[in-house]
C-alpha cells in the first residue's frame, strides 16, 4: 500500500511540474480561425514603389516604418488613416560590413550596451508614436546577441509592445531571448520576396505558402516590402491572392492580434 501511495504522489508531482512548464504555442482548440499577419517593411524611405498600392489594399496590413528617414512621419500617419497597423522597423547592424546608408541615421550596433540600445529604441518610438511593436531592419548581427536581444524584448514588453523576429539570419538568438523574458516568440514564417526574388509570381507563391502554414498551426506571419525589394508587384500579388486565401479559410489580421493570442496562451 505504501508503494502504491508513493507512486501516486510521484505521479502528482510530475503532473504539477508538467503543467508549470510555459507553453509558447497557441491553443486553437476553441476556434477554427486561421490567422495570417502580413507585415510590409521599409515604409518611410525615399523609395516609394508600392507605398500607395499597399495603403490602398482592403486588408489590415502591418506597416513597418523606418525611423528618421524622409517619409517616416507621413507614412506612419497615412498608414493609420488607411486602417493599417504601424510598427517600428528598427535598424540593427548586420554580421557583415554594409554601407552605413543602408541602416538610416539611427541603428543599434553590435557593440552597443543594453542601455544604449534601449535608448535608441525610445528615440525611434518617439518619432513613430503610432507604433504598437517592432521588428528588425537588416539586423543579422545584433539578432545573434542573446543578451542584447533579451534587453530589447524586455524593454518593449515593459511598454506593452511586442517584438517580431524578422529572422534575417537562421541562428537568431531571439527565441532564446523571448523565453528568457517569459514572453511569446513571434517570428516570420515566409518572405514574399525571398533571396531578392522580387516578382509578382514569387509574392503570390509565398503568400499562399503562408496561408498553408496558417492552416497547419493556426497562424502565420509573412513579410513583404515596399521599394526596391517588393513594391507594386508585391501589392498586386497580395490583392490578387485574397480570393484564394479566403477559400482556404484564412483571416488576415494585424500582427498585434496574433501577438495577443500568443501572449494569452502562455500558461
Amino acid at each position: 500500500m505504501k508503494k502504491i501511495f508513493s507512486l501516486f504522489i510521484g505521479f502528482c508531482l510530475v503532473f504539477v511540474v508538467f503543467c508549470a512548464i510555459p507553453r509558447r504555442e497557441v491553443a486553437y482548440a476553441e476556434s477554427n480561425e486561421k490567422l495570417l499577419a502580413v507585415i510590409i517593411d521599409d515604409f518611410g524611405g525615399y523609395e516609394r514603389g508600392g507605398v500607395d498600392e499597399m495603403l490602398n489594399l482592403p486588408i489590415p496590413l502591418t506597416c513597418a516604418v523606418m525611423p528618421f528617414v524622409e517619409n517616416t512621419r507621413s507614412d506612419a500617419e497615412r498608414a493609420v488613416k488607411s486602417g493599417k497597423e504601424v510598427i517600428l522597423h528598427m535598424p540593427m547592424e548586420s554580421h557583415v560590413n554594409l554601407p552605413l546608408s543602408w541602416y538610416g541615421p539611427t541603428f543599434i550596433r553590435n557593440y552597443d550596451s543594453e542601455s544604449v540600445a534601449c535608448e535608441k529604441i525610445d528615440r525611434c518610438l518617439a518619432e513613430i508614436p503610432q507604433a504598437v511593436g517592432a521588428n528588425i531592419h537588416i539586423g543579422s548581427g545584433v539578432s545573434q546577441n542573446k543578451n542584447l536581444m533579451t534587453a530589447i524584448i524586455n524593454h518593449l514588453n515593459r511598454k506593452g509592445m511586442f517584438f517580431c523576429d524578422s529572422k534575417t539570419i537562421n541562428n537568431s538568438a531571439c527565441e532564446g531571448a523571448a523565453i528568457e523574458c517569459n514572453t511569446p516568440y513571434i517570428s516570420r514564417d515566409v518572405f514574399l520576396e525571398p533571396h531578392g526574388d522580387k516578382s509578382y509570381a514569387s509574392a503570390c507563391k509565398y503568400l499562399i505558402k503562408a496561408g498553408e502554414i496558417a492552416s497547419e498551426k493556426g497562424y502565420a506571419i509573412a513579410i513583404g516590402h515596399v521599394g526596391r525589394e517588393g513594391g507594386a508587384d508585391t501589392a498586386r500579388a497580395i490583392l490578387d491572392s485574397l480570393p484564394r486565401l479566403k477559400e482556404m479559410g484564412i483571416k488576415i489580421v494585424p500582427l498585434s492580434e496574433i501577438a495577443a493570442l500568443l501572449r494569452k496562451n502562455i500558461v
